[in-house]
C-alpha cells in the first residue's frame, strides 16, 4: 500500500503556472536548424495503477494521479553525405498516491547515417533508456526500474542498381534494479545477412538470414533440484523481407519465415515455426492516414515463471488532421501470449493470456512551437494464473503541454 498524501493540491495548482510559462513569447523562438530543444509539462490518471486482478472485485484496482515534467534537446546535422542525428531527454515522474515510485527516467539516442561513395551506406547508432517497468507482468508495489541498453551497426553493399546485399549486427541489453527480478536481467544479440532485389519504383524484395542469441548472467534454480539453470536461448531464422510501395498511397511491410528456436537447457521448451509480422498503410487523403498490423512471434516475456512466450495478434490504426493546428488519432490492439515456463518450472496449465487496448487522442497546435495533447485508453486483459500474469481492467487519461524551442 503507498502512503496517501493529504489533498495534493500544490501539484494541481503548480501544472497550470507551468503551463501557462510554457507559452511564453521567448519560448516560440527557434534556437537553429540543427539543434532543437523543447519541454513538456503533463498531467495523468490511471484508474487501475498497479494493474491488481479487479475483474470480479472493483475494489482491488487502486487508481494514482501524476505529474510529469520532461526537458530535451533533438539534434540533426548533414554533413556531406552524411547525416547525424542524436537526442536526449530527462523526465521526472511524481506520484501523488504512491510516492514510493516516484523516479527520474532518462532517454538518450544517437544515429549515424554514413555512405561511402555509390555503393556502400549503413548506420551506426546506440539507445538508452530508464524507466518504471509496468506493472502487468509483475505482481509488486516496488519502484522497479528498467534499463534498455542497444548499440547497433548496419551495411548495405549495391552490387548492381537492382540487386544490394546487407549485414548487421545489434547488441541490447535489459537490466531491472530490484533484486527479485534480476532472474529477467538479459543481453539480445541478433547477427544478420541478406540480399534484396530493388526494383524501379524503389520497392525491394529479398531474404534475411538472422541468428538472435539471448544471454541470461543470473541464472535461476531449478524448483524441483535447486541447482541454477540456464535460461539462454538461440533462435534462427530465414525470412522474406518486402517493402512494397503498392501505390502512391499505399506501402506494404512484411518480414516473416520460418524460426527455430532452441534452450540452453529443458530442450522440451524448444520450439519452431512460421513467424512474422505484416504493415500496411494507407493515406487515402492527404491529411487522413490508417495503418494496420498482424504478427506471430517468438519472444522474451519478463516474468516470474516464464521468460518466453509465442505472441499472436493484431492493431489498427488511425489519424486524421482537419486543420493545419487539429489531428485525432485513434488504435486498437489484440495480443495473445503462449508463454514457456521458466527452466526447471513444470506441471502448469493453461499458459496463456491475451489483452485488448484501445486509445483515442487530439492534439492542438496552439502556436508554431506550442503543442496541446490530451489522450485516453482503456485496456483489459485476461491473464494466466499459471504464468502469473493477471486478469485486470484499467483506463485513464492524460493531458500535456510541449514547446519546441
Amino acid at each position: 500500500m503507498g502512503v496517501r498524501r493529504a489533498p495534493g493540491a500544490g501539484k494541481l495548482i503548480a501544472l497550470p503556472l507551468i503551463i501557462s510559462g510554457l507559452f511564453a513569447p521567448a519560448a516560440r523562438a527557434q534556437i537553429s536548424d540543427t539543434i532543437h530543444p523543447y519541454v513538456s509539462a503533463g498531467y495523468a490518471y490511471d484508474d487501475n495503477l498497479l494493474r491488481r486482478d479487479n475483474t470480479n472485485n472493483a475494489d482491488a484496482a487502486q487508481s494514482d494521479t501524476y505529474t510529469t515534467l520532461i526537458a530535451g534537446v533533438a539534434l540533426e546535422r548533414p554533413i556531406g553525405r552524411q547525416r547525424v542525428t542524436a537526442s536526449a531527454r530527462a523526465s521526472k515522474v511524481a506520484f501523488n498516491r504512491f510516492t514510493e515510485l516516484d523516479y527520474t527516467g532518462k532517454d538518450a539516442a544517437a544515429e549515424w547515417k554514413w555512405q561511402v561513395g555509390n555503393q556502400l551506406s549503413g548506420h551506426l547508432g546506440a539507445s538508452y533508456s530508464e524507466s518504471l517497468a509496468s506493472f502487468a507482468d509483475f505482481q509488486s508495489t516496488a519502484r522497479n526500474i528498467r534499463t534498455d541498453n542497444k548499440r547497433y551497426v548496419d551495411a548495405n553493399y549495391l552490387l548492381h542498381p537492382s540487386w544490394q546485399v546487407h549485414a548487421g549486427y545489434t547488441n541490447e541489453r535489459f537490466g531491472f534494479d530490484l533484486p527479485s527480478q534480476s532472474y529477467n536481467n538479459r543481453t539480445e544479440k541478433t547477427v544478420e545477412t541478406g540480399f534484396d532485389y530493388i526494383a524501379s519504383s524503389g520497392s525491394t524484395f529479398g531474404l534475411v538470414f538472422r541468428q538472435l542469441e539471448g544471454v541470461y548472467p543470473t541464472q535461476g534454480l531449478n524448483q524441483v533440484t535447486g541447482l541454477p539453470v540456464d535460461n539462454g536461448y538461440k533462435q534462427d531464422e530465414v525470412k522474406f523481407n518486402v517493402n512494397w510501395i503498392a501505390s502512391g498511397v499505399t506501402q506494404v511491410t512484411f518480414l516473416g519465415g520460418w524460426v527455430n528456436r532452441r534452450h540452453n537447457t529443458e530442450k522440451l521448451r524448444d520450439d519452431s515455426g512460421a513467424n512474422g509480422r505484416l504493415i500496411v498503410n494507407w493515406s487515402p487523403l492527404g491529411h487522413t492516414q490508417f495503418n494496420g498490423m498482424i504478427w506471430r512471434e517468438f519472444g522474451a516475456a519478463e516474468g516470474t515463471l516464464v521468460n518466453s512466450a509465442l505472441s499472436t495478434g493484431a492493431s489498427a490504426g488511425a489519424s486524421w488532421s482537419p486543420t493545419a493546428k487539429l489531428s485525432y488519432n485513434a488504435n486498437v490492439k489484440y495480443e495473445k501470449r503462449d508463454f514457456e515456463p521458466l527452466s526447471g518450472v513444470s506441471g502448469l496449465g493453461g499458459l496463456t493470456d491475451n489483452s485488448r487496448t484501445a486509445s483515442v487522442g487530439v492534439t492542438y497546435q496552439a502556436w508554431r512551437q506550442v503543442s496541446l495533447n490530451l489522450n485516453g485508453f482503456t485496456t483489459r486483459r485476461d491473464g494466466s494464473a499459471a504464468a502469473a500474469t493477471s486478469s485486470f481492467r484499467a483506463k485513464g487519461v492524460s493531458f500535456n503541454a510541449t514547446v519546441k524551442f
